[in-house]
């Protein structure tokens, strides 16, 4: 099968084709695997208002590996801004320098890391895309003539010649892209901007100022997504617990970090900070406030495709259709004068999040709402960077790495995508998936409803064996169904997890 050739083909994902039969079929069913590029990425965040932007760091640099990032900015937000006159001094400006602390730390286990898998950048290279926006709060401090190294880098990475999206994640203030946005204005014309726009996705995390509204109103089809809720069921109380349950859940997470992050695991685990509740230094609150949330699907390329924000995976899900004015609630926590601060930009829309159902396998427990699409998948994205975090001091030989999932013999980390006709059957098959450390292997098969247009039921004649038969309605014509594989090895400390997402499109005839 023809390898991947160049990950800056973009967007235009390589489309491999793969013919067989189904069982008990005679004609035979077009089976294609879209493999997807590494993903671009710029994350925007006001480190050290607080310690959950330096934890979400941390993790963002342990999978470095699985993505392209372009920009690494220290930004201002409602929390953190010249002029606020906070107490902290933290909070009284930007941070480029912390960034630059994490990356050196980085840098003293990328050696190690090597040894578990390639594609890990430079120290040297991470430095170069580490950047400032603005230090004052939100619109008050852009304008033309005020531009950034931070603003700068954005418009290098809008500019550049590259087919594949450009992600934008904001965890923090968005005012650094709207001066990026306004130098843009300034060298091209409209039409250019506009075309140059259409490559770029933004992500904001809950809306930390009032410059995603002003770059919502101004840039009304630029791709703008805000999750002002969702974000915050990355690693809260609520949903499946991957810690001692004994303690309450922000001390349980922490004594679960402290002993699979930060002691005996390296340079940069030792500097992964402790977070207390905000205003209650006594008590410990969860870890990683939400920031993860927003890169962490990118690493999973055979499940999560960004371009489908409707898809789900360790992203989250969201909404096709923009909805208008999802404040920035953020804003709530900050001082008076800034809480209605996005009034004077209405209207702008964005995309927002949306619900799942999902039932615990493990527990049987249901669950429902707005924080399902991501805490839905907690299990596996712990353990995954729990066993990165090994990867930092063990040998290859000694710790653990991901399982690959096979669907009908494809290895690759593609979706599948099915054309059948209503009322057949498709038999998908993972008996060629491998795990690298020769562990066992246990599958499970399961129907994810909201991700396809298909809302009735879907029967699958097996869920937990490597082979399953799909038996597709007959009135599931015109629309799809998503199956999803998921293939765990039996590791006794720290099982991992590999995804496969089979896309059946059924047709009338």
């Amino acid at each position: 099968m023809e390898k991947r050739k160049n990950m800056n083909s973009g967007f235009a994902c390589s489309l491999i084709f793969i013919l067989y039969f189904l069982a008990g079929c005679e004609t035979k069913t077009k089976l294609f695997v879209e493999e997807l590029p590494k993903h671009r990425i710029i994350v925007l965040t006001d480190i050290l208002n607080e310690p959950d932007d330096s934890q979400t760091l941390v993790r963002l640099l342990m999978y470095s590996n699985e993505v392209d990032i372009e920009g690494l900015i220290a930004v201002s937000s409602c929390h953190q801004y010249k002029g606020k006159n906070d107490p902290n001094p933290d909070r009284n400006t930007v941070h480029p320098d912390e960034i630059r602390k994490y990356i050196s730390a980085y840098g003293e286990v990328r050696e190690n890391l090597l040894k578990h898998k390639d594609g890990w950048p430079t120290t040297a290279y991470l430095m170069e895309v580490v950047g400032a926006g603005p230090e004052g709060f939100g619109t008050r401090d852009i304008g033309p003539g005020l531009s950034t190294s931070g603003s700068e880098i954005i418009c290098n990475a809008i500019k550049k010649h590259d087919k594949r999206p450009l992600y934008i994640i904001i965890n923090g203030g968005a005012n650094c892209l709207a001066q990026g946005l306004i130098d843009l204005g300034q060298q091209k014309s409209g039409e250019e901007l506009d075309e140059l726009l259409k490559n770029v996705r933004v992500c904001d995390n809950a809306g930390q100022d009032n410059a995603g509204a002003w770059i919502a109103h101004n840039y009304p089809d630029l791709h703008y997504k805000r999750s002002s809720h969702q974000v915050y069921n990355f690693m809260n109380q609520t949903g499946p617990a991957v810690w001692d349950t004994t303690w309450y859940p922000g001390k349980a997470q922490h004594l679960w970090a402290a002993e699979h992050i930060q002691n005996n695991h390296g340079a940069l685990g030792a500097i992964y900070p402790t977070r207390m509740r905000w205003k209650d230094p006594t008590t410990f609150s969860t870890i990683e406030g939400g920031g993860s949330g927003n890169f962490i699907g990118f690493v999973n390329r055979g499940l999560y495709h960004p371009e489908h924000i409707d898809w789900g995976g360790w992203g989250g899900r969201f909404k096709t259709e923009k909805e208008k004015n999802i404040y920035a609630n953020q804003l709530k926590w900050a001082e008076e004068d800034l809480f209605y601060s996005e009034d004077e930009f209405k209207p702008y829309f964005m995309y927002p999040e949306t619900s799942d159902n999902w039932t615990d396998p493990i527990t049987g427990k249901e669950y429902n709402g707005i924080g399902v699409p991501i805490f839905r998948w907690r299990r596996a994205y712990q353990n995954d960077f729990r066993a990165r975090m090994d990867w930092c001091v063990d040998d290859f030989l000694t710790a653990n790495h991901n399982p690959v999932a096979a669907v009908n013999g494809d290895k690759t980390d593609g979706i599948v995508h099915v054309n059948v006709i209503a009322g057949s059957t498709v038999m998908l098959d993972a008996s060629a998936s491998t795990d690298p450390d020769s562990d066992e292997l246990s599958f499970r098969w399961f129907f994810y409803s909201e991700a396809g247009t298909y809302q009735g039921s879907v029967q699958l004649s097996e869920k937990d064996n490597a082979a399953t038969e799909i038996h597709v309605p007959v009135d599931a014509g015109g629309k799809q169904i998503h199956i999803i594989l998921e293939v765990e090895d039996k590791h006794p400390e720290v099982p991992l997890t590999a995804y496969r997402r089979v896309i059946i499109k059924a047709t009338n005839k």
